[in-house]
């Protein structure tokens, strides 16, 4: 897995920026007067070989992120800070002031190319903050319904058996008999007991 495109940018970025910032050092007139600017320069090349072994990888991990993060808050940013002080410094100072190493007008000049290598250091911090090996496409629920699922059958009483089709049975009325055949039936049952005829009487 290659490094992210913005990430490889903004390593590269910083690493032009950091030997523009070893070269102007060394080119400064007062670079053998002072002792810290070859300290500055040992740190700035440690930092740059830092970023071109970076360059070299396939991906990084967390620690090598981090060394990065670490190395440039500890070792870089600090001398940046205090050589753009300095310069500033320099730049109020008259020619007059024997303090005065530089030109103003140099100073000036090299707080440009320190001040755009402080911001790229810390916009690749921030990119280094963020790890590109987590998954940035994680799976999405399957939110399609089942072809195997239809539609929802109707909800029906548990002791709802009528069919609908068959219409519900009429109300229990009773039987209505004409009064002959009630004295017909009556006379039948009196005879099968043994008794007169109702009629005969």
């Amino acid at each position: 897995m290659a490094l992210d495109p913005s990430l490889v940018s903004g390593l590269q970025t910083a690493q032009k920026g950091i030997v523009l910032v070893i070269r102007d050092l060394q080119k400064r007139p007062d670079y053998s007067k002072q002792p810290d600017f070859k300290t500055y320069v040992t740190r700035f090349n440690a930092y740059n070989q830092a970023l071109l072994n970076a360059l070299a990888q396939s991906t990084l991990s967390s620690d090598m992120r981090e060394a990065l993060v670490t190395q440039s808050k500890n070792d870089v940013l600090p001398d940046i800070e205090k050589l753009i002080h300095d310069n500033i410094a320099q730049s109020q100072m008259g020619q007059l002031n024997t303090n005065q190493t530089i030109s103003a007008p140099l100073a000036l000049e090299q707080n440009k190319t320190l001040s755009a290598e402080q911001a790229d250091i810390q916009s690749l911090n921030a990119l280094l903050s963020v790890d590109d090996t987590t998954d940035t496409n994680p799976e999405q629920p399957n939110t399609q319904p089942n072809s195997n699922e239809g539609s929802p059958e109707p909800q029906t009483r548990p002791d709802d058996t009528t069919d609908p089709e068959t219409p519900p049975p009429r109300p229990y009325a009773p039987e209505i008999i004409p009064e002959t055949e009630v004295i017909s039936r009556f006379s039948e049952w009196a005879r099968s007991l043994g008794g007169e005829d109702t009629d005969a009487a």
